[in-house]
């Protein structure tokens, strides 16, 4: 060892602490940097060299220059913003949905409701004035336009969402490729045995915004590029390639885009339902969860409300003395195939036919083959009842009343789920019969009797007989669900008085042949073609009811007030019994009022949006916490860097002193020659 030597180790020491003072530095021009690592020197000694006694050192080295991380902590924040996304979303927008129903201003559906049913109210006080009846027209008019508005935005809503899923997908796709590329100059830096700190950390901040919109999973290579997975190990970069995610038209969703994944061929992998946090997540959620659940609320209010007024209105009397009539427009079927089908079998057309039994459900006829089905109500998960609903028939009055016996005792034979009654006696023996004066009271006598039959009572077999007013046709319904139940009339002299010989059986299984009519709850739909395996057809009558919600009476004389012809014009009845329905418990909306029904709708919203923000809430505070554990590994601290600075400095200073040091021992070496 020598002064070379000397001058050698005063080199490696002042240039390490110059490149130390750099990296110093580096953190605290960064100190603000979103995603910044703060990096370490870390430093080692030179190779020593042999010598006497024994080995000497040879100076200092930087061994690297390392990024201060936690890699389970950074995983832990990346699923903070797999979260953060997911509950962001989904309280922003439950929070405008609130607002779309006003009722806190007073101008919600609830009010015009209220406006509706007062209407009326006052019109039962003056039952002989139009005046009052046309503002009745006038408020249903309105509450009409309540219906359409409260549809339109939540339509409207639902497509402003479906276009911010088109936006994440397209964002998701930018940051796969900016990880691929952030791969590929971290592999070609490394390569050679360098640490790509600030490349790591700017992917790092990558993959943090792709959790904030979808699920992450990643897997760091020994290469130094990371491959990156998503729902449920779908590839969406590896290494320096990435695979997109494609926004995909769902016909069976009105159009709206479901998540595509590309798998190389020509159509994309729907994973729509394999996505579980991330922005995405709450964007489907809430388009395809929370707004159809308030759709189906309001529909179904909707629809009953239509329902109630317009049974009741039809056997009421108007001033001008015409009875029969509609308030609002009827309901319509809604029906649907999905593209999945592989059969030819569609529903040709559906129609109500007793909308007294209707249950805004949604149901589906699912195919085991060419000719097996069976019928489900998809709302609750079960089978239905086997059902005969007969053909429409005059309805029984005071004035003309139904007589089931014509000279001699009227029959019936009857089959309930596979068990084939006696011959059925209606009613006694006298002679022209006993007159029915209603629909109700004479489905109470078939109902009656049938039940009564031994063979029918030993198997445990019952029926519930009902007379739809609206249409005037008998149904027969089965007390059984599921499985092969089924009710048919099989004879007797009454068949065709009753409208029964001409009346269509369903079962809620059994076997399938083009064409076929099921009537189901009220509904009749008639189903064509060769349906294939695992084939379902979906329909209801509760879809679009608040979109085409209309009143059907123009005519306020034709308000149908009076109970009676003869009481026109000073009877109310029948308005009464209009505005009883305000507070009237109906089966279609779970046995709740219609005020309930929609406060339930919109209080479940409510729920919804105040649980969205607690969650999100919670999430916030962990994530805060996070981040200030992250900051405690990897944040810089102005404190600790000044002290570093100081150090570095000074190493550097003494190294430089080394030198002179070194400088001046040559020179009186030199100088002893002389």
């Amino acid at each position: 060892m020598g002064i070379n030597a000397l001058i050698d180790i005063a080199k490696t020491a002042l240039f390490t602490a110059q490149q130390a003072l750099t990296v110093t530095g580096h953190n605290i021009g960064n100190v603000n940097t979103p995603g910044f690592s703060r990096q370490q020197v870390i430093l080692t000694e030179e190779r020593p060299v042999d010598g006497s006694p024994g080995q000497a050192g040879t100076g200092v080295k930087i061994a690297e220059i390392r990024r201060a991380v936690d890699v389970f902590l950074n995983r832990e924040v990346r699923e903070s913003h797999e979260d953060l996304g997911q509950f962001t979303v989904v309280r922003d927008e439950l929070s405008r949905l609130e607002s779309l129903f006003g009722d806190a201003r007073g101008h919600g559906l609830s009010g015009k409701l209220n406006d509706f049913f007062k209407a009326l109210q006052d019109a039962t006080t003056t039952p002989s004035q139009v005046t009052s009846r046309s503002v009745v027209l006038g408020r249903a008019a309105t509450l009409a336009g309540s219906f359409h508005q409260i549809n339109a935005d939540l339509v409207e809503t639902r497509r402003a969402i479906d276009v911010q899923v088109g936006v994440t997908i397209k964002e998701i796709n930018t940051l796969t490729e900016k990880i691929a590329e952030f791969n590929t100059q971290i592999k070609s830096a490394e390569v050679s045995g360098q640490n790509a700190n600030d490349l790591r950390d700017q992917r790092d901040l990558a993959v943090n915004e792709l959790a904030t919109r979808v699920e992450v999973f990643t897997l760091d290579r020994s290469d130094g590029t990371v491959s990156v997975f998503t729902a449920r190990g779908l590839v969406l970069v590896d290494q320096e390639t990435t695979r997109k995610m494609i926004g995909v038209e769902s016909p069976d969703n009105q159009g709206l885009l479901e998540i595509g994944y590309d798998i190389g061929g020509t159509q994309p992998a729907i994973v729509s339902d394999l996505i579980s946090t991330g922005r995405l997540r709450g964007l489907l959620d809430v388009r395809d969860g929370s707004i159809p659940d308030v759709q189906r609320g309001i529909d179904a209010l909707a629809g009953s409300l239509v329902n109630e007024v317009n049974r009741l209105h039809r056997v009421g009397y108007g001033l001008d003395g015409s009875t029969g009539n509609d308030f609002f427009s009827g309901l319509s079927v809604t029906t649907q195939a999905p593209s999945t089908n592989t059969g030819s079998s569609s529903i040709g057309n559906g129609a109500v036919t007793a909308p007294s039994l209707l249950t805004f459900h949604d149901y589906e006829i699912r195919f085991s083959g060419a000719n097996s089905y069976a019928i489900v109500d998809s709302t609750t998960g079960g089978g239905i009842r086997g059902s005969y609903t007969g053909t429409a028939l005059t309805p029984p009055t005071v004035d003309a009343p139904f007589n089931i016996v014509s000279g001699v005792n009227d029959t019936l034979v009857v089959s309930v789920d596979g068990t084939t009654s006696g011959t059925i006696t209606l009613s006694g023996a006298g002679s022209p019969g006993l007159p029915y004066s209603s629909g109700a009271a004479l489905a109470t006598e078939l109902e009656s009797k049938i039940n009564a039959d031994s063979t029918l009572a030993t198997a445990g077999r019952r029926v519930a007989v009902s007379f739809d007013s609206t249409t005037n046709r008998l149904v027969l319904r089965s007390n059984t669900t599921g499985g092969t139940s089924a009710v048919d009339v099989t004879g007797g002299t009454a068949r065709a008085g009753l409208g029964l010989s001409g009346g269509t059986s369903t079962a809620a299984s059994g076997t399938y042949g083009s064409p076929q009519t099921f009537h189901v709850d009220g509904i009749a739909v008639t189903v064509s073609g060769v349906p294939a395996a695992n084939d379902v057809l979906a329909f209801n009558s509760r879809d679009n009811a608040a979109r085409d919600f209309a009143v059907a009476l123009s005519d306020p004389s034709k308000l149908a007030l009076s109970s009676t012809r003869a009481g026109v014009p000073g009877n109310n009845q029948n308005g009464l019994n209009l505005v009883a329905l305000q507070s009237t418990a109906i089966a279609s909306l779970d046995n709740t009022t219609l005020l309930d029904s929609y406060r339930k709708t919109t209080t479940d919203l409510g729920v919804a949006s105040q649980v969205a923000g607690q969650r999100l809430n919670t999430e916030e505070v962990r994530h805060e916490q996070l981040q200030n554990f992250h900051a405690q590994v990897s944040g810089v601290s102005l404190d600790e860097e000044l002290v570093n600075l100081l150090k570095y400095q000074r190493a550097f200073e003494a190294a430089s002193r080394m030198i002179v040091a070194a400088d001046e021992m040559m020179s009186t070496l030199i100088s002893l020659k002389r």
